[in-house]
């Protein structure tokens, strides 16, 4: 099989890694990565600058490159430059961090496979809870074991959200569950000249909800399905009845 692996993260990883080398022990792996870190950055393309592609041949068993460019563009880079590698599915992560709720909209590790999805692939993010640099081989083997699983029923195009719990917690299981809502505590903190940073604290106060947040504070295997296309299709099915344009 072959498997297309990209991050947030940047190349150094130890998630990106510690996954793209347990798979290349059965599979063909390419995996294109940002040089740097660039979590947050959503699924921003780059198109007023040059990106610079570095062959970086440091993880076992695989082709490895890291670019200048966003997550988003990995997949468009492995795609229209590495075209002669046709991956069976994109793989996303193992990031630091997890990408619970309405992460989702602000998350590289998710739009690696949104952009995925965009061109018909099958795509998993795989996301750790911390942001801390940890022992990612549990986390690798559940991976692995969620894909296996999980592709043969997979269609092109299907993205899986898969978020691990902390390093050092019990894993309880494996749950499918929906979206829910990661709830910040932002603020806005000046340091000089006009600039000012972003500080946001985890309002960790999270009632009992059928969603990948509770679960996953619960120390569940959270697995959501997401889908590229979001267009609310109830609207358009009763809009023409009710509104004339």
């Amino acid at each position: 099989m072959k498997i297309l692996i990209c991050n947030d993260d940047g190349i150094e990883s130890g998630g990106l890694k510690t996954l793209a080398e347990r798979l290349s022990v059965n599979n063909d792996v390419l995996v294109v990565a940002p040089d740097g870190n660039r979590s947050a950055c959503s699924h921003t393309l780059t198109v007023r600058d040059s990106i610079k592609i570095t062959e970086y041949g440091k993880i076992k068993g695989c082709k490895s490159y890291a670019i200048s460019g966003s997550p988003a563009d990995c997949v468009k880079i492995a795609k229209h430059v590495f075209g002669d590698f046709v991956p069976d599915v994109v793989l996303s992560g193992i990031n630091k961090g997890h990408n619970l709720g309405s992460d989702i909209m602000y998350s590289g590790t998710v739009a690696i496979a949104y952009e995925a999805a965009y061109f018909g692939f099958p795509a998993f993010a795989f996301s750790a809870f911390s942001h801390d640099e940890g022992d990612f081989n549990e986390f690798a083997d559940i991976s692995v074991d969620i894909l296996n699983k999980l592709l043969p029923f997979t269609r092109g195009g299907q993205i899986w959200n898969v978020n691990f719990p902390d390093f050092g917690v019990e894993i309880k299981g494996k749950k499918f569950t929906p979206l829910g809502s990661k709830v910040y505590v932002d603020e806005y903190v000046f340091d000089g000249d006009g600039k000012c940073r972003l500080y946001g604290v985890v309002d960790d106060k999270i009632p009992f909800c059928d969603c990948d947040v509770y679960w996953n504070g619960q120390g569940y295997v959270t697995v959501t399905p997401l889908k590229y296309d979001k267009s609310d299709y109830e609207i358009l099915k009763n809009i023409g009845e009710k509104c004339i344009m």
